[in-house]
């Protein structure tokens, strides 16, 4: 009797254990917040079926001596060889995966900018979604945050409910849902909008090392980042703060020198002339391995013609008309310009059109400095030209003239690129003809980086009013970029989503419904009802 008992007792740990284990993975997986304490009842399951495998053991033993105690086993051994050949793929699998979005819109894909800093990622980010479990918003931020995942190893996140983990929440100071927190070994940024740019946008601060400036010219009557209306640059100041520089005034003729923490210095559509300290400024800053982008409109003496023909640009006296705008709605005096150098970084695959508002001609120079080198970046369509007679243009009786004017395309934008050598005091020979003579090695700190200069035959197009217009923003953004050194971030920026809705025809929405509601079903139905006759008359 009391060996019975016994079994009886043994047996009843086994199952006792094999319930608790089951118990508490469900629990685990179900309540997160019970999962510091699931450890207990692992142990104690798992000592109630050791205690029951000891306690039976020669029950156990007599058991697998039987014939179908073998079959059973190796039935087993077959299962768990097939669970482990499918895990194995799955591992694989989620190592080496594809994904493919058939989307028209590319819904599902990231764009080429956010591809390129994710590619570029030196140090782990990790992020901290900050939602109310299964709801909608959570669902579409973790589809967006999985995107980014699989581009790059190096970035991870985790969703936290608020209200399940204060503690969590207190810690990172969260007064809402849907923040997101990014955090970097050396930095931390808070989001509350789960899109593409602003994710985009904060993983760059967290990931950069210092901060960049970039000033804007002040004192000639330049476009204003301060002005919101429509010929203002506040929208141009937004682009670049997103893009996580710092915008600063300069005001030149009181600066005996651009600041050293200058990454890029902006010209933006002056309307008077510079001063001769002012310019000399400029070519001090250029001779330093400035960079520079001068927005210039017609009919505006800035006084910097020399100055930039020194660099082998040549600023016309013109204005560009092309009447194959009108087509678009725009005026006359608005060039479309879609034929941009494909080599260069800044237009690269750019294929959007853009719209230069009242613009003038900007070419390279025939006869180059051996230093320089320059790049025509973007040019109007073969129908327009560069009108000469202002006076008749004024009038609206302008006409192409070729013995004045020049047929299209007309270059408006040119990229310069100056490589400085560095000369001894007293002779004409460089420094790297001095080593060369004495075999001694120059310290590459006196020679100053290359220097970049942007010219635009116009500033409108970055105002307010054009700046989203096709490819403006792009164009202008691609360009400080690049003058910016951070050629990593030259590419489309991510675009909103605009939603896509399926509008069916009457006669559509009648055969879908027809279709789904009535013939299928009633398909099936007969066909039932066929083999059930066929089954009757077969008896």
């Amino acid at each position: 009797m009391a060996r019975i008992e016994r079994a009886k007792l043994f047996t009843g740990l086994g199952y006792a254990g094999f319930i608790i284990i089951v118990v508490t993975a469900i629990a685990y997986g179900m309540i997160p917040a019970a999962q510091s304490y699931t450890w207990v009842a692992w142990i104690v399951g798992l000592l109630c079926l050791v205690a029951y495998v000891v306690g039976s053991f020669n029950t156990i033993r007599d058991y697998f001596k039987k014939r179908s105690a073998r079959h059973g086993v190796n039935a087993l051994i077959l299962i768990l060889l097939v669970l482990g050949i499918l895990v194995f793929v799955e591992a694989i699998s989620a190592r080496h995966s594809a994904r493919f979005d058939l989307t028209v819109s590319k819904r599902f894909t990231l764009s080429e900018q956010t591809s390129k800093i994710l590619k570029n990622l030196e140090k782990p980010v990790r992020i901290t979604a900050f939602y109310q479990e299964a709801s909608p918003q959570a669902e579409e931020a973790r589809g967006l945050l999985d995107q980014y995942a699989y581009a790059s190893r190096k970035f991870s996140f985790k969703f936290v409910d608020p209200d399940r983990f204060p503690g969590e929440a207190r810690r990172y100071k969260i007064s809402a849902y849907g923040t997101l927190v990014l955090g970097s070994e050396t930095r931390e940024e808070k989001i509350t909008q789960a899109t593409e740019q602003e994710l985009t946008n904060a993983l760059l601060r967290v990931t950069r090392k210092g901060e960049k400036v970039v000033y804007l010219t002040t004192g000639h009557d330049e476009k204003s980042t301060e002005n919101y209306g429509k010929d203002g640059y506040s929208g141009v100041k937004k682009a670049i703060e997103d893009q996580n520089y710092v915008v600063r005034d300069l005001l030149l003729m009181r600066a005996e020198e651009v600041p050293a923490d200058a990454s890029v210095l902006i010209i933006a559509g002056p309307k008077k002339a510079f001063f001769h300290e002012e310019i000399s400024t400029l070519k001090r800053f250029i001779d330093q391995g400035g960079h520079l982008l001068i927005l210039i409109d017609p009919e505006t003496d800035t006084g910097l013609r020399e100055f930039l023909k020194s660099c082998g640009i040549e600023v016309g006296r013109d204005v560009i008309v092309d009447k194959l705008s009108r087509l678009f709605g725009a005026d006359y005096l608005t060039p479309i310009v879609s034929q941009y150098a494909g080599y260069h970084p800044i237009t690269e695959n750019f294929k959007a059109a853009s719209f230069f508002p009242l613009a003038r001609s900007v070419s390279a120079a025939k006869d180059l400095p051996r230093h320089v080198q320059n790049t025509e970046l973007a040019k109007t369509g073969p129908s327009s030209w560069s009108e000469t007679d202002l006076v008749m243009l004024k009038k609206g009786n302008a006409s192409f003239d070729n013995k004045k004017d020049t047929m299209g395309p007309i270059p408006v934008a040119v990229v310069s690129t100056i490589q400085h050598e560095t000369k001894e005091a007293d002779n004409g020979y460089t420094k790297k003809a001095v080593e060369d003579a004495a075999e001694e090695p120059v310290d590459k700190q006196d020679v100053p980086r290359p220097a970049r200069i942007v010219v635009f035959g116009d500033s409108d197009f970055a105002c307010n009013s054009y700046l989203n217009l096709s490819g403006n923003r792009d164009l202008f953004m691609n360009t400080l970029s690049w003058l910016a050194e951070e050629e990593d971030l030259i590419a489309i920026r991510p675009k909103k989503r605009e939603s896509q809705p399926v509008v069916l025809s009457y006669i559509q929405g009648r055969v879908i419904f027809w279709t789904s509601v009535v013939l299928l079903p009633a398909t099936v139905m007969i066909f039932g009802i066929v083999v059930l006759r066929l089954r009757r008359i077969a008896k």
